[in-house]
């Protein structure tokens, strides 16, 4: 992608001429999103629901991944809080709350926790993620009052990208919000094996008293982070995933170096 070109939250530099006006640079970006192409974000909205479609940890994790290495805040949203059963809500909101995320339950049919999500977007530009079918544009419809699925956007839209459309909504509270669908870059690249504990927060103080400067939380002896999974702190959910995306790019590492 030409980073020289004009996204959605790009800050940019303009010259008047009478009622035209003129792009002539852009301010320079603390983050530019490749998939779908979003600049200056500073948190996403990971959705999922329990069963319709159902949970996928490994993405969630994926995803989570990708923004930490990207360093924007990930909040998790479990929606469809309406059909879905209250004691499984509970066991992903502590997974993912123990592992220091902030995490919100909300209904795009009945509006539940929609006061919740809105307070996350004040003063902020914000991304969608998530599978397809969890409700993302829905939760947006509801909260702002408009359908995006019809391209009902004639207020306070912020950019719009001719190839693949991505519009920043205003909100109330002067922030953002972008709706993202197919936000897909779960490849997990430019990721070193040895710093893969790092982009998750519930490993991090962890991992950095490890004996072994390079240690990478499997077997080793004196391993912080396996003494805290042996004391629940963290979830054996999580740490599976992680020894999975451990071994990819452990695999890419090697194949790399051949």
């Amino acid at each position: 992608m030409d980073d020289a070109q004009v996204h959605a939250g790009d800050i940019v530099r303009v010259s008047r001429s009478g009622d035209a006006c003129v792009i002539e640079g852009i301010a320079e970006r603390k983050n530019l999103l490749r998939r779908p192409p979003v600049a200056n974000v500073d948190q996403a909205i990971v959705v999922t629901a329990i069963t319709q479609p159902p949970l996928d940890l490994v993405y969630i994790d994926r995803l989570l991944i990708q923004l930490e290495y990207e360093e924007i805040q990930g909040v998790l949203c479990i929606n469809k809080q309406d059909v879905e059963d209250e004691e499984e809500i509970s066991k992903v909101l502590s997974i993912y709350s123990a592992a220091g995320y902030q995490c919100v339950v909300t209904s795009a049919v009945t509006g539940y926790g929609l006061d919740k999500l809105g307070e996350l977007f004040r003063g902020k530009v914000t991304v969608f993620a998530g599978q397809s079918g969890v409700g993302k544009s829905k939760l947006i419809s509801a909260f702002m009052g408009v359908n995006l699925l019809t391209g009902d956007l004639s207020q306070g839209v912020r950019g719009r990208h001719t190839t693949k459309w991505v519009s920043l909504i205003r909100t109330p509270g002067d922030g953002y919000v972008a709706d993202t669908p197919g936000f897909s870059r779960l490849d997990l690249v430019d990721i070193e094996p040895y710093g893969l504990s790092l982009l998750y927060p519930e490993f991090r103080e962890h991992a950095m008293s490890c004996h072994f400067p390079r240690c990478l939380h499997k077997t080793e002896t004196r391993c912080m982070v396996l003494e805290a999974l042996n004391r629940g702190e963290i979830s054996q959910e999580r740490y599976h995933n992680y020894l999975m995306f451990l071994e990819e790019l452990t695999e890419r590492a090697r194949r790399r170096y051949e």
